[in-house]
Formats: structure tokens, sequence, C-alpha cells
């Protein structure tokens, strides 16, 4: 892929010098194939491995230096905090406030790390509502709320600090919201959004992805329950965008509720769409507003299967564009895909897999996310290309 002129309509000029002297360093990796099937499983030190507790360990990303991060559940039914080193080594942590009372559900539930390692999740309280954090390659941790918020999802975050995500109001109406470096938070909704509460179905707007120069990527639901993506840029401005032959019934559309969206630093964004009979689908936006469309072999072709899923489906492109994400067979099986930049699908499950989710692809092709085994207990994984 090379740099046009175009790109100016997405990137600031003037940041288009520094995302490169980040890209030439990454160069060094080689292009992800789509052949390997190396598979290592994770399994967090204090994860709980008891057949048929559906606990264990759950990657959400990795960085460039290949460390993961992502939460575990110990045989108390409390969430913990890790890293992962690229050498294997673990860190376990929780976030100041965390709740860790036995059988509560609550503790410490990363959910990305940047290439600088800081690592920006939410954790949940004795009350069971959750807070934003941040913690640095230091081990130093800075927690953050929305103003009015009843709950908060930070989701992403980029090397310049910011952090994206949504949030939860009093009333249960879900809005997305940057948070930058300093602090400052702006919240916003999708033009023509739903702002009902979720507990009736409206799931509302939310931010699921950045770059280094601040563009975001994420979706809403309108008042019909139809989704929708969109581009925001610096000045705020949202740029919507629907996949040609998405539904425009209820939960259809383009992209589906926690199906956080792949974005990488030249602007292409990866993610689901679902037709008018709910099947699932997987696109490719071009940084210049070009779509594609997908499907993994294997995938179903029932509503609700296909290439992604209902809701909570994650997909994530390198700066390559390799995309990785999940299909659901005939079978209402759960298997992950690897799309090479060529347009070239394969499947692939760690061994011993009943379900298989993948969550993020760097660019030295590396895969994360996790599976569950057939007595229901989940481990981490990570996929190598050969």
């Amino acid at each position: 892929m090379t740099l046009q002129e175009p790109v100016n309509e997405i990137f600031p000029r003037s940041g288009i010098c520094r995302w490169l002297s980040t890209f030439l360093l990454l160069a060094v990796a080689t292009v992800p194939s789509a052949q390997g099937q190396i598979i290592m499983t994770l399994d967090a030190p204090g994860a709980d491995l008891t057949p048929g507790d559906y606990n264990g360990t759950f990657p959400s990303a990795l960085n460039a230096e290949g460390a993961v991060t992502g939460y575990y559940e110990d045989s108390t039914f409390v969430y913990h905090g890790f890293i992962r080193t690229a050498k294997g080594d673990y860190v376990t942590f929780e976030a100041p406030g965390a709740d860790t009372t036995p059988n509560s559900y609550n503790g410490t539930v990363p959910s990305n790390i940047n290439d600088l390692g800081v690592v920006v999740g939410s954790y949940y309280d004795a009350t069971g509502a959750s807070h934003g954090f941040l913690r640095g390659p230091d081990g130093k941790f800075t927690t953050f709320n929305v103003p009015d918020q009843a709950g908060i999802n930070p989701i992403a975050i980029n090397l310049e600090g910011e952090v994206v995500g949504y949030y939860i109001d009093p009333s249960y109406v879900i809005h997305a919201f940057l948070r930058t470096p300093n602090g400052k938070i702006t919240t916003w909704n999708g033009p023509g959004a739903c702002t009902g509460s979720n507990l009736n179905g409206c799931y509302g707007s939310g931010a699921s992805n950045l770059n280094a120069f601040g563009i975001i990527a994420g979706g809403y639901e309108d008042v019909n329950f139809v989704h929708h993506n969109f581009v925001r840029d610096l000045d705020g401005n949202l740029k919507v965008f629907d996949v040609a032959g998405a539904g425009t019934g209820a939960y259809q559309g383009t992209g589906c509720p926690g199906c956080f969206l792949g974005f990488n630093q030249f602007g292409a964004i990866a993610g689901i769409w679902s037709d008018s009979n709910s099947v699932n689908h997987g696109f490719i936006r071009s940084p210049f507003g070009k779509i594609s469309t997908f499907d993994a072999p294997g995938a179903g072709s029932g509503a609700e299967q296909g290439t992604g899923c209902f809701s909570d489906c994650p997909v994530s492109i390198n700066d390559w564009g390799a995309v990785t994400g999940e299909y659901i067979d005939a079978n209402d099986n759960y298997h992950g895909y690897l799309r090479s930049p060529e347009g070239k699908i394969v499947s692939f499950d760690p061994p011993g897999s009943v379900f298989t989710l993948p969550f993020s692809i760097n660019d030295g092709g590396v895969i994360t996310g996790y599976y569950a085994d057939a007595n229901i207990v989940y481990h981490g994984f990570l996929r190598f290309p050969d």
C-alpha cells in the first residue's frame, strides 16, 4: 500500500511525517502470511481452570512488541488484569478501587495496550459500577470517569494516549466518548441515534477505535435500531457510512452492539454488516471510502450466522491490511479467520477449541484472543505466522 494524495482527506498533512516515523520502525516485520497454524495457549497465573466454571484467561489486545493484555477470572469469580510480555513473563494487577470480594464478579478488565505499553480498561467497584483506568509502563494508574455516568467502557488507546469507548448514563442511554491525554472528555451521539434505555433494546452510540492521528471509528443504532458506522475527524465531524446491501430491519445494518471495528494507521476500517436475512458478513473500508465485502469459507448462511455475529464480535486490521475475526458455521460453531492483504482467507482454531474468538492482530501478523475447550474452560492464545 502506498500513501497517495487522497490520504489527506482523512489525515492532517502535519501528522503524516510523525506517523511514518513510527511505521518505518515497524516495517522490519514480515508481511503476515495466511498459511501458518502455529498456535500457543495462554493461561494467566491464578486463572481458574475448573471444568464447567466458564472461567479462565481472556486476552483482549496485543501491541507491536508482542505484549498481550487482558484479564483472567479466578476460582472466586473475581477479574484480574494481566500483561504477558513478549518474553512470556506475566504481570498481574488490580486497578485502584477495584472490588476483589469473592463471588462478586467485579475486578479489573483491561481492554487494550498501545505500543508504549500503556494499558486502558475498566474496573468494577463494590457496587458493580464500572470506571476507566490507565496503567503506565511503570505500573502507575490513572482512573477516570465521564461526568454523569452510570458506567464506562474504555475500548482503545493510541500512541498519543487518547482513549475512546462508550459510557452509560443514569438513564441507561449509551454514548460515545473521547478522553485526551490531559483528561478532557468529549461525548457525542451518532446522527439520529436512539436515545432510549439499553434495557429496551437501544444500544446508542459508541467509539471503538482510533489511530495515532486522532481519527476515530465507531458506530451507532438509529431510532429503528438499525446499525450504522462512522468516522470522526479532528474537528468532531462525523462521516456516516453503510455497506451497500446492508439490512434495514431492527438489529441489522452496518455494525452491531459491541462489535468493535478494526482501524489501522492508514485509515482502513474492518467490520461486520448484516443483510436483510440477518446473515453476517465482513467488510473493509479503504482510507478513500471504498467498501469491499467478504465471507469466510465455511461461514453459515442462516440468521445470525456468517462472518461475524449478532453482538460482541471484534474485528481487527493491521497496517498491512490483514484482518482477523470470527465466523459462525451452519452448526452455530465459532471459528477464527485470517484474511490476508491479498484477500485469501483461512480458518483457524486452537487445538481442542469448541469456541474461538480472535481479538487483535499486530503488524507482525500475530493474533491473540481466547477459546473455550470441551470443559468450558477459557484459554488465551497466540497465533503466529509461519
